[in-house]
């Protein structure tokens, strides 16, 4: 096996290997592999690693920026870490991580953190320090790793291309987009991705029980979707104020 920094032709098959790594996971929203591309796209990749065989990437690791509110700088979030499942269990993911490790210790980084299960980043060194925070994961989840004597302390904030949404609150976006009136609409906040886009406070519920979109709070998740949104608005508000656009029926 060799493991390598990624190259521009690699980025098909890095798509591929985290899919399927993170398709029969409970926990994914299977956004990962748009993390990883959108991370690449803004440059935010500090480093991609793949681990190859005979040719063939079986797994990918990244490391990106993140910034801690009390002012440290040059550290840096481990993941997503991806193998493809037919070579799950060879501990590759394992040689990835120390090996990206070590590499980012070179490189003059000054720290890691990562979110995921304690009992298996333990082994690398990472602890969980009640004083350095993630506020969108629990506690428990939140490890960090330092290279130097000093840990900081305060919030982190992961890279802008971790804030995605699923596939289940695109689509409850895009029925939200169709049905959009000035006035607001009515919801089912039974709905699992009704209730996540309301904590993100994409949808904000009007006195009357309605709920309105916040086109400038979707754009922290998707430019896309928010220029729709946009558009969908601007176009409402001018029919609503125009009473012979209002007139016209479809």
């Amino acid at each position: 096996m060799i493991i390598r920094i990624e190259k521009p032709s690699d980025s098909e098959a890095i798509t591929e290997v985290t899919k399927a790594a993170f398709e029969d996971h409970s926990f994914s929203q299977q956004t990962e592999h748009f993390i990883i591309r959108d991370l690449r796209t803004a440059g935010a990749l500090t480093i991609s690693l793949v681990a190859e065989v005979d040719g063939r990437i079986i797994g990918h690791l990244a490391f990106s920026p993140v910034t801690i509110s009390d002012g440290t700088t040059n550290w840096h979030a481990l993941g997503p870490v991806s193998v493809l499942p037919d070579y799950q269990g060879r501990r590759i993911g394992t040689a990835m991580i120390n090996h990206g490790l070590a590499l980012l210790k070179s490189m003059e980084g000054e720290g890691c953190v990562i979110v995921g299960l304690p009992t298996y980043f333990r082994r690398f060194g990472f602890k969980n320090h009640p004083l350095l925070l993630h506020e969108e994961v629990p506690q428990e989840v939140f490890s960090a790793k330092s290279f130097v004597r000093r840990m900081p302390f305060g919030k982190v904030e992961f890279h802008q291309a971790f804030k995605q949404l699923s596939l289940i609150e695109k689509d409850a976006i895009t029925d939200v987009i169709i049905d959009y009136a000035i006035a607001g609409i009515k919801l089912d906040l039974a709905n699992p991705a009704v209730e996540s886009l309301i904590s993100k406070k994409i949808l904000t519920q009007m006195p009357d029980g309605k709920f309105v979109m916040r086109p400038s709070a979707l754009a922290e998740y998707d430019s896309y979707f928010a220029k729709v949104s946009q558009f969908v608005v601007a176009e409402m508000s001018r029919v609503h104020k125009n009473p012979l656009l209002a007139a016209v029926s479809h």
